[in-house]
């Protein structure tokens, strides 16, 4: 009997979507462990960590910094809009906006000769005010044709799906034939309504349907699969290689990375120097191996990409 598979819904809507918070809402399986085992309390501790990466080294460049317009240079400080709920590019540590776009942003500041501020505000809202309250929006955000109709969009690093289980895979999961496993996932995102939707299909087709646990948090979802509550975890690719990377050797990766998608800076439409710019800053720290070494420590250099452009032909 074929088995049903997340993959192959339309792209467009690879979105990264944020997750809805509330409570958790997962329908545990039927003699699930439901204690915390050594290897979930490790990765709770390491995912809660928040890597140090020294930018002292990244210096203002005269000719890309001479690209900033008078009128955002005159400013003094770069103000970014982010949603900061999406571990590990964005997120509150302490009350501060952390992650690798934090990380990124700071480091663009540098290049163009800027202070940076990062102002923490709800997802839906940052596009609409980029050029009056944000003078750019880095939040994880997928370069699409809706987005690139309102904004220009600076390419910087590349996300899609990707799957992790527990270290030696014990439960044989293969993320093509679902049925009948444990996925965990975050409540609200794109992956839940992937693995609801493939749930209704192995039913559909006479096969044992998912046991599906939806966790307020991405922590949670991945801490479980290490504990082995659940038999697979399924997120975006910067999220898992992000909960690998500190797994201590807990989790691995399964499968290829799907739907792939450039991830982009969102500039103001009627700021083409400032977008070139932000460009232009964003291939020196390719170039230099600073946004490398910036990726490296939050586990995420798989999403590396060679060329930054502005509103890329492939993309939308």
């Amino acid at each position: 009997m074929p088995h049903p598979t997340i993959t192959g819904a339309s792209p467009s809507r690879r979105a990264l979507m944020r997750g809805l918070i509330g409570a958790a809402v997962g329908l545990p399986a039927a003699g699930a462990v439901t204690g915390c085992t050594t290897a979930s309390v490790t990765l709770a501790k390491e995912t809660n960590a928040v890597p140090e990466v020294d930018l002292s080294p990244i210096a203002e460049v005269p000719e890309i910094a001479a690209l900033v317009p008078e009128h955002i240079r005159s400013k003094g400080t770069l103000v970014n809009g982010c949603a900061a709920n999406y571990a590990p590019g964005e997120f509150l540590s302490n009350g501060e906006p952390v992650g690798y776009d934090i990380d990124v942003f700071n480091a663009i500041g540098r290049v163009l000769g800027m202070g940076t501020r990062t102002d923490n505000a709800v997802f839906a809202q940052i596009i609409p005010a980029i050029g009056s309250k944000y003078d750019l929006g880095m939040s994880g955000f997928t370069i699409n044709a809706e987005r690139l109709a309102a904004v220009s969009m600076i390419s910087y690093f590349e996300a899609g799906i990707s799957y992790a289980v527990a270290t030696g895979n014990p439960y044989r999961i293969d993320p093509s034939a679902l049925c009948g496993t444990t996925p965990a996932v975050q409540v609200g995102t794109y992956q839940e309504e992937l693995v609801r939707a493939a749930d209704q299909e192995c039913r559909d087709a006479g096969a044992d349907g998912l046991r599906i646990l939806a966790y307020e948090s991405n922590n949670d979802a991945v801490t479980n699969v290490a504990g082995k509550k659940a038999d697979i975890f399924i997120a975006d690719s910067p999220v898992t290689s992000y909960a690998i990377a500190r797994s201590r050797g807990t989790l691995e990766q399964i499968g290829d990375i799907q739907e792939s998608a450039l991830n982009g800076i969102a500039v103001a439409k009627s700021e083409p120097e400032f977008a070139e710019a932000v460009r232009a800053a964003v291939q020196h720290l390719i170039d230099s191996g600073h946004m490398l070494r910036i990726m490296q420590a939050w586990g995420t250099e798989s999403g590396m990409i060679d060329n930054a452009e502005i509103n890329p032909a492939d993309a939308g």
